[in-house]
């Protein structure tokens, strides 16, 4: 009897012996693409405008590092790769399974690589995951043998035919700690994810939708959650590496409030203060004190905004301004993100908006344009409607859905006049409210104002960790004091230079020094970024198993 297509997949995979995962090549920003589809979110959408004074931080896509963890198969990832490094490692290693992740802007890459895949070894199976497969099996499958839709980690245990729904080990990951003015850190940020997806289900969200509306916890406990940032920081000290904190990746972390609470009380009984980014609704904050989020140890929330002119009621009933200046008073850098160009929006919404949005002060901000991706309801009802602009109907550009381009007919706006309103939302928070590094410091000498003489004694040694990462960024005010985007924001960063060596004695001769230091390297990141020195990330090559695993100490920390 013939085999069919599936028992021949079968009988490969039975046969296997290594995986391949990467990301798709670099560089990016050209030939059309949007500039914000990149390996650096704070760069890109973030503090967009921002110039010499933007945040630069590579970010891995840890779900490949996820993968690679937690199955049996040997597999090496690559993170950023160029086409030349790509080429290099299928030709002179042999898989049998290529893994390629990757979002909808960046499909056009996909494609690419598979011609490649094809051409060098061209019996090795490719699958195709992240949030790209969103895209119909029309647009995908002529480049993919298998395409994920799914949390990867037991897809590809089902596709290997290894055990399903074990414990899952939480990769050692780290990235090089934010950097500003060209000035790289001896730091490094860790990474663990809490959960994936959504249950809020926003008709627009491709998050909520990819994952049907649910949640796929990663983490059980708030004990789980304690051990493995524990572990992470005794891993790092037998490496020889400093981290500087955590970033938890979960959609909504302090909504699921029996693991926070949890958290929290390990936390108190470690007794030492922890720095991590996280993010939250203002539903899930609401069930904490602003005490409370401060001694978990979270120095930068990331906090969706959304007005009634939206149409979401997000933020229906919630006083935001006594929220904010609560977290803020606790040395907690706020993140927002708002969407624009909502159906029956004007102008004159949005700017009431953004004035809204600029009287809380937050530290950062990511603005986008109101797009849907294929699969969701929105996307749906976009085709039965006929809302798309004809050249997103028909023939659409993938590399334009990115967030900062306009697809749908709106009666207010055209798709230039809103993506120009875009760029000077962005261009006027940085003039008006000044470079985020110095909201951010400004949040942390708050901080420390509010907290040294707390009560709790975690808050008190929270204050002396805000007055630590003051000190060691006071350097980086002296660029703002010169370089500022106009005289008010110099004279701001000035004051406030002045304000903290009035608190905290003068600076030494060596911070002087690094001080002014600062400015020649602002002048160096300008010349960089104007003629696209060094602007590209650089390859990551990891191979699992490592020689250095997490999982049994873990556990063992977790029992």
């Amino acid at each position: 009897m013939p085999q069919t297509a599936n028992q021949k997949n079968n009988r490969f995979l039975s046969d296997r012996r290594r995986v391949l995962l990467t990301t798709v090549c670099r560089p990016f920003g050209k030939d059309g693409e949007g500039d914000s589809v990149g390996a650096e979110l704070f760069h890109a959408q973030v503090t967009r405008c921002q110039g010499i004074f933007s945040y630069r931080q590579v970010i891995r896509c840890w779900g490949l590092d996820y993968i690679a963890e937690n199955i049996n198969t040997p597999s090496v990832v690559l993170h950023y790769p160029s086409e030349r490094e790509f080429i290099r490692e299928i030709t002179s290693q042999q898989y049998n399974i290529i893994g390629i992740n990757f979002v909808v802007a960046t499909f056009h890459k996909v494609r690419r690589l598979a011609s490649l895949i094809r051409r060098y070894p061209p019996n090795t199976k490719i699958v195709l995951g992240g949030y790209g497969t969103v895209l119909p099996d029309k647009e995908l499958s002529p480049y993919a043998d298998f395409i994920c839709r799914e949390e990867g980690i037991n897809y590809m245990r089902r596709l290997l035919g290894e055990p399903l729904n074990d414990h899952i080990r939480h990769p050692y990951a780290p990235i090089e700690s934010p950097r500003v003015f060209s000035y790289p850190l001896a730091t490094k940020v860790a990474h663990i994810t809490g959960g994936l997806g959504c249950p809020n289900g926003c008709d627009f969200c491709c998050t909520s939708h990819y994952f049907k509306r649910k949640y796929v916890p990663f983490v059980q406990s708030g004990r789980e959650l304690y051990a493995t940032i524990r572990q992470m920081e005794k891993m790092s000290e037998k490496l020889g590496e400093r981290l500087s904190g955590f970033i938890i990746i979960d959609e909504d972390f302090f909504i699921h409030t029996t693991r926070a609470r949890e958290f929290l009380e390990c936390v108190r009984q470690g007794g030492r203060p922890l720095s991590i980014m996280g993010f939250g609704s203002v539903k899930g904050l609401s069930r904490f004190t602003a005490d409370e989020i401060a001694e978990m140890g979270f120095d930068i929330l990331w906090i969706g905004f959304e007005s009634p002119s939206a149409g979401y009621q997000k933020l229906a009933g919630c006083d935001l301004s006594t929220l904010y200046e609560a977290l803020k008073q606790r040395g907690v850098a706020i993140l927002s993100s708002m969407i624009i160009g909502f159906p029956g929006q004007d102008r004159h919404q949005i700017l009431q908006d953004i004035r809204q949005l600029k009287a809380l002060g937050p530290a950062l901000w990511q603005i986008l344009i109101y797009f849907a991706f294929p699969g969701t309801p929105l996307h749906e009802r976009a085709l039965t409607e006929d809302l798309y602009h004809s050249n997103y109907r028909d023939n659409p550009d993938y590399r334009k859905f990115d967030g900062f381009s306009m697809h749908f007919k709106h009666r207010n706006f055209s798709p230039a006049g809103l993506e120009k309103l875009q760029r000077q939302l962005y261009q006027d928070n940085f003039e008006r409210l000044g470079p985020s590094i110095v909201r951010i410091i400004q949040t942390w000498f708050d901080g420390w104002h509010h907290m040294h003489n707390a009560s709790s004694p975690l808050l008190r040694d929270r204050a002396q960790q805000m007055r630590k990462y003051v000190v060691s960024a006071l350097p980086g005010l002296y660029p703002a004091a010169f370089f500022g985007p106009n005289r008010t924001q110099r004279r701001k960063a000035r004051i406030l230079i002045r304000q903290i060596r009035s608190e905290f004695g003068s600076p030494s001769f060596y911070d002087r020094l690094s001080g002014w230091a600062t400015l020649p390297l602002a002048v160096w990141t300008w010349l960089a970024s104007r003629f696209q020195i060094g602007q590209q990330p650089r390859l990551l090559r990891i191979e699992y198993p490592q020689n250095f695993r997490q999982s049994q100490s873990i556990r063992a920390f977790v029992r």
